[in-house]
């Protein structure tokens, strides 16, 4: 995979995230399309870091390589509402009463759990690092996935028309960022950083 090819799939899988719309964005390399990536995921770590955006590998299966993209100070925030502590909890994450959550561990326990599901596969807590609103992540949990009221990014159990306005402005900024590329521009160009670095 090439330096342009992954910036497109950044462009288009995690615009929201790279933009500080959303906490974070997932997007997949098919095996056999993955040589570089874990060089190319550590480079654009150290170059957006600068710009409070992080990229980590969550899973290597014999299918995929899945890459998270996130902007920490968001992530984290959201991770320690009271509700999204409890159900982390629930999941067997280390949260303890009153004391500070560390995003390296959760982010290394999520990785596990994907880990231990086949192919890459998703627990029910990956809504909440993905900044899904809660009621939508438990909906899911709850009903198992089905009776939900509307789909896009997610399944929306709650406030559809919050759901419908979060996915438009998600939309805005994937066509914005790929209208961009499409003239030339890279994303480092976007957002002021040096390749070099």
């Amino acid at each position: 995979m090439t330096s342009a090819e992954f910036e497109r799939k950044l462009a288009c899988h995690c615009a929201p995230a790279l933009a500080g719309i959303k906490p974070a964005n997932l997007f997949s390399v098919p095996r056999g399309q993955d040589l570089e990536v874990e060089k190319l995921v550590e480079h654009y770590r150290k170059i957006f870091g600068e710009r409070g955006i992080s990229f980590q590998i969550l899973c290597r299966c014999s299918r995929q390589t899945l890459v998270m993209v996130y902007r920490p100070a968001a992530l984290l925030k959201d991770l320690e509402r009271e509700k999204s502590r409890e159900l982390l909890k629930g999941f067997g994450y280390r949260i303890e009463e009153d004391k500070a959550m560390h995003l390296p561990e959760l982010l290394s326990v999520l990785a596990g759990r994907i880990r231990e599901r086949e192919s890459c596969g998703f627990p029910h807590e990956i809504g909440l690092f993905l900044g899904y609103p809660i009621e939508d992540v438990t909906g899911f949990i709850e009903n198992r996935g089905g009776n939900y009221l509307y789909s896009g990014y997610w399944k929306v159990y709650s406030d559809v028309q919050r759901a419908k306005t979060q996915f438009a402005r998600y939309e805005t900024v994937k066509a914005g960022m790929m209208r961009v590329m499409e003239k030339g521009k890279t994303l480092c160009d976007m957002f002021g950083v040096s390749k070099a670095a």
